[in-house]
């Protein structure tokens, strides 16, 4: 600062030895820019979201997919692990695992060997009736907030036709394993969300599809392989084949899942059914970060707050609505370009949205490009569009697909600015 003001002195001393007269005002115009490398993991700021979430429930586990080209994660739930006493002759732990039936038909059932006259009951767990703390939800609103209008793609156009684009398609697998018990069941799963009854003052539960029903006959009785996925990962590219494929919507809300367990009519009930009794109930979800703008005023993607800009106030540094900025005599227009290691955004429109304030710009290639122009500085400078904090989303249009690629970082910064100033003397 100190070597600027002498050079300055020297540049006024040297103007007035030489020239004829002291000059009446400096005038300074230019387009000073700055260019520099940094690494943004871009992939990663969005998969801690899930990874975040997911953590927090200790019956969910998330397992990265590092043989992908797309981003993907497993996401392991647990519904159930229960082990029971094995029956004796008395039967006195039959009443523990069938807790909503009625004893006397039970007991006739088993000592006869009498199919079972109705469905019985073998485990029930409602979401819907279950305290808060102990419903089993898959969170995903935290990433869905950044990415309203957005669904992860399941194969499907945004009118839910089927289409032949099968890459990064999610999946849900459901294992059902145990003793020999598990193969004489069936298993029902609920899907469901809970919304806030503003009117009500409380959560609702949802149903979001109809129930789905694995008959006895689909029953593999075999585990996942989460042990294994815990150590070292998961190294294949594709879902895993095990398992029973199930459909559950996978949007941007969070799901609650409950089931039943039932030995369905007409089975004959034996001792050696319940011979080191333990049943599991185990549900997988392939999850590819690739999306689907379903909404029909179509989609964005939002970056988290701090990507950009870390302010939480006026970006210009304004306190109040008529405050002055050095900023808006100095600059005519400022330009901002981040490039990406791969470009997912091709063809979309970069949104800088603010009060009262709108900025497009269509990505057209490796760049995400924006300008605030001579218009938009002083449509900024209005009292009225106080305070300038700038949302920035990229929006897509109903049917268009977003994939966030395995290495998604942002690996350079430009910066430009159209510069006048005027000094009088």
């Amino acid at each position: 600062m100190k070597k600027s003001a002498v050079f300055l002195l020297l540049f006024f001393i040297l103007l007035g030895f030489f020239a004829c007269q002291i000059p009446k005002a400096v005038e300074i115009i230019g387009t000073p820019s700055a260019k520099f490398a940094e690494t943004v993991d871009i992939g990663k700021i969005f998969a801690d979201l899930l990874r975040d979430a997911i953590n927090k429930d200790e019956r969910l586990t998330i397992i990265p997919c590092p043989e992908t080209e797309i981003i993907t994660y497993l996401i392991h739930a647990e519904l159930l692990n229960k082990e029971f006493d094995d029956l004796d002759d008395d039967k006195s732990g039959f009443y523990e695992i069938f807790p909503h039936s009625e004893e006397d038909q039970l007991a006739d059932d088993i000592d006869t060997d009498i199919p079972l006259a109705d469905d019985k009951i073998l485990f029930s767990f409602d979401s819907e009736k279950e305290d808060p703390e102990n419903r089993l939800i898959v969170p995903l609103s935290e990433l869905g907030l950044l990415l309203p209008g957005f669904e992860f793609y399941d194969g499907k156009d945004a009118e839910g036709n089927d289409v032949t684009d099968q890459e990064g398609v999610y999946k849900t697998k459901l294992y059902f394993s145990g003793s020999q018990i598990v193969e004489k069941s069936k298993i029902i799963i609920k899907i469901g969300k809970f919304e806030f009854n503003e009117e009500e003052d409380k959560e609702e539960y949802k149903e979001i599809r109809d129930d789905i029903i694995i008959e006895k006959d689909k029953i593999d009785n075999e585990k996942s392989d989460i042990d294994n996925w815990k150590i070292s990962e998961y190294d294949e590219n594709s879902c895993p084949d095990s398992g029973v494929e199930i459909e559950i919507p996978i949007t941007g809300e969070d799901i609650a899942i409950s089931f039943k367990i039932l030995i369905p009519k007409g089975e004959l009930l034996e001792q050696a059914d319940f011979k080191d009794c333990n049943i599991n109930v185990e549900i997988v979800v392939w999850l590819p970060f690739k999306f689907i703008a379903k909404d029909e005023e179509g989609a964005a993607l939002h970056f988290p707050d701090g990507s950009f800009f870390s302010s939480e106030d006026d970006l210009f540094g304004r306190e109040e609505p008529d405050s002055d900025s050095l900023i808006f005599d100095i600059f005519e227009s400022i330009s901002v370009d981040v490039k990406f290691h791969d470009n997912p955004f091709m063809g979309a429109d970069l949104i800088i949205s603010s009060k009262g304030i709108d900025i497009h710009n269509l990505i057209e290639n490796d760049w995400l490009s924006f300008t605030i122009t001579q218009d938009n500085m002083d449509a900024i400078n209005e009292p009225e569009n106080w305070p300038f904090i700038p949302d920035i989303k990229i929006g897509f249009v109903k049917g268009e697909k977003l994939t966030f690629p395995r290495v998604f970082n942002a690996v350079e910064f430009a910066f430009k600015a159209k510069v006048r100033y005027r000094i009088d003397l």
